[in-house]
């Protein structure tokens, strides 16, 4: 392939995010300093929108949020420290609150070791304690922590990004899930303090501020469930204490909006945007107050048994993995985000350099080997500027932050991601009409967007009957549209972005189908071996590990391996609870489901064959309810008819 050429580009990926970010500011009428306010000056946020400025994944997620748009249309680079440090969160996150003192050793540990802390990291530390700090008051029977330290702590979470003035008007200004938690827990506190009026009014504001600022549906998931979760138990607590605005209708207005507007109903609507969204974001605690409901407040009361039913499912899913269902979450997610220096190390053997000849761009040289030596070690940080010059050498171009296309319209991106979720649920024809408006909105020229058009034309003219081998071709096209000449080269160490994994594993498939397992073997291990050493260095899987798992289960099966194809299924399942999105689950259950029940085939002893029933029902059971939380028709039908082999 001829390497792709800088002019080809009319947008450079390193400014994309920032004119998003800068366009979505302006059509919401939002000033440099609202939108910046407590995370950045307004000169550097100048910068960002012009591409110029360098800054943390945290950061620049956080200003998109606080827009209520995910950062999920844009692919990140961080530094090896910058996902170090985000790794050692998510271990606080799966620790609070069910182990307190592990938690809180957790949190010194990370105060000790980063001393230097970006107001964002201070705020999470500060909430984990709150919320430590509220549990053992909650579990001690209100005998454990002083309610004044706990609102102090409350107050000062809030104040790291949080201007004055907030508690008269939440709504004026720019936050994000995260900094909404913040505002929660000093409800939460109030209330601990016998400020009950004022905890309700403060947990009214948060409730509402998701929609009053036109939030995305899939940002408003990482808010609304914990705030529904607060208002239950806060409603529980003034019915233990015989105090008006029980558990089933809370207080104030919410007692007067009945079934609909009332907390039970306010508990439903997160609940419906997790399975809307395929999330889990504080999805158990949500179910376990719903189940503790009258079932005259729902709608239909048939409802109750169905929260019941997924709530079951979830307890199995977490002790199937030994996932703490009880925990708190981030606010922002690194599953489309890569290591640089990793990134860096990958692509220079995947095109077979030493450190001496990659460290030249052209005929000069950016940086001496011992700094790419460091850079590739995570040691060191590199600049926009040398990094996009040492990639520029692989055909790989952009910055910090990537769009998913060439394009700085949120709007196509999110019309991408449509695309992407009704091929996901097999809803083709609506599919396939919004591929043809996708059409008229994008321009082909560009490698990303061509490459775009050649997947959905492959897949869909599979779907048709098409030749196989013509959709083959067309897949390798595609890939070639962003792999320079990987033809002979060593594909496991290249570095695949989101597109590339979903083409790849489809590659693989295609070979697969044409009776050439050699090949899709190649292929499968090598996206895996990727995705692995991506992830090596934090713990954090990448996007896109389910699907490779998928492609390649198929091909286990057909060489008889399910032991394998068990343990690949099993791995990708307990990567994709650790983040947001659990779509891929409901799909990994059921091959679980079907290889256990091969693998007991296999088995002479009643004993052995007992376990393994148990275990593939248990599945089986599991991807039947899932497919029922996420709303996937066309897989309960398909699973409708395999409940007799497996169930009986």
């Amino acid at each position: 392939m001829k390497r792709t050429k800088e002019q080809e580009f009319i947008r450079e990926y390193n400014r994309a995010y920032g004119k998003a970010v800068g366009a979505e500011r302006k059509k919401r009428k939002l000033s440099l300093e609202n939108l910046s306010s407590g995370i950045m000056s307004r000169t550097k946020m100048e910068m960002v929108e012009k591409g110029t400025a360098q800054w943390t994944k945290m950061e620049g997620d956080t200003l998109m949020l606080r827009m209520g748009i995910p950062p999920e249309y844009f692919e990140s680079l961080a530094s090896g420290e910058d996902l170090e440090r985000w790794r050692k969160r998510e271990d606080i996150c799966l620790l609070v609150p069910a182990q307190p003192e592990e938690a809180a050793a957790a949190i010194g540990d990370y105060r000790s070791k980063y001393r230097k802390r970006e107001p964002l990291e201070e705020q999470f530390l500060l909430k984990a304690e709150g919320i430590l700090m509220l549990e053992r008051q909650r579990t001690a029977g209100g005998e454990a922590e002083d309610p004044k330290i706990i609102l102090d702590t409350a107050m000062q979470a809030v104040k790291c990004t949080i201007p004055e003035g907030w508690e008269q008007n939440l709504g004026a200004f720019c936050l994000s899930p995260g900094e909404l938690d913040a505002v929660l827990l000093v409800s939460a506190a109030l209330f601990e303090n016998g400020r009950k009026e004022e905890a309700w009014q403060l947990w009214q504001a948060v409730w509402d501020y998701p929609g009053q600022h036109g939030w995305r549906k899939r940002a408003m998931t990482m808010v609304l469930p914990q705030a529904a979760v607060l208002g239950f138990r806060m409603a529980a607590a003034l019915e233990e204490q015989g105090e008006p605005g029980g558990r089933n209708t809370a207080m104030g207005s919410m007692a007067a909006g009945g079934r609909e507007t009332g907390l039970p109903g306010k508990g439903l609507k997160a609940l419906k945007l997790l399975r809307e969204n395929g999330c889990h974001c504080y999805v158990l605690p949500l179910l376990d107050c719903l189940c503790e409901c009258d079932t005259s407040l729902f709608a239909e009361p048939e409802y109750l048994e169905q929260v019941k039913a997924f709530r079951k499912m979830f307890l199995d899913i977490y002790a199937w993995f030994g996932y703490p269902g009880y925990r708190i979450w981030q606010g922002i997610s690194v599953d489309n985000t890569r290591d640089a220096g990793m990134t860096l190390k990958m692509l220079r053997k995947f095109d077979g350099k030493s450190r001496e000849k990659a460290v030249y761009d052209g005929d000069e040289r950016v940086i001496s080997p011992r700094q790419l030596e460091r850079i590739e070690k995570g040691l060191h940080k590199p600049s926009y500027e040398n990094y996009d010059r040492l990639v520029k050498q692989y055909g790989k171009f952009g910055g910090w932050n990537m769009p998913l296309l060439e394009t700085d319209s949120l709007e196509v991106l999110e019309q991408r991601q449509l695309i992407s979720t009704l091929m996901e649920y097999g809803i083709w024809d609506k599919a396939e009409w919004e591929i043809q408006k996708f059409r008229t909105r994008v321009n082909p020229a560009f490698p990303k967007v061509r490459q775009e058009l050649l997947f959905f034309d492959a897949v869909l003219k599979q779907k048709k009957g098409g030749d196989l081998q013509e959709c083959l071709e067309m897949l390798l096209e595609a890939l070639r549209c962003t792999v320079p000449d990987f033809e002979g080269k060593d594909m496991k160490y290249w570095v695949y972005q989101r597109e590339e994994i979903m083409i790849a594993s489809n590659i693989g498939s295609f070979y697969r189908r044409l009776g050439k397992l050699e090949e899709a073997k190649k292929w499968f291990e090598a996206v895996l071996f990727s995705v692995g050493q991506l992830s090596e260095r934090t713990g954090i899987c990448n996007y896109g590990f389910d699907v490779a798992a998928e492609s390649y289960d198929n091909y286990l099966g057909d060489i008889c391996d399910f032991s394998k194809a068990v343990e690949i299924n099993e791995e990708a399942a307990r990567k994709d609870l650790l983040i947001f999105k659990i779509n891929g689950i409901r799909r990994l259950f059921y091959r679980i489901a079907w290889n256990i029940y091969e693998v007991a085939k296999e088995k002479r002893k009643p004993e052995e064959y007992e376990f393994f029933r148990l275990k593939w029902r248990m599945a089986f059971e599991i991807s039947k309810t899932m497919a029922d939380f996420m709303y996937d028709s066309n897989l309960k039908t398909f699973l409708e008819v395999r409940v007799e082999k497996f169930l009986s």
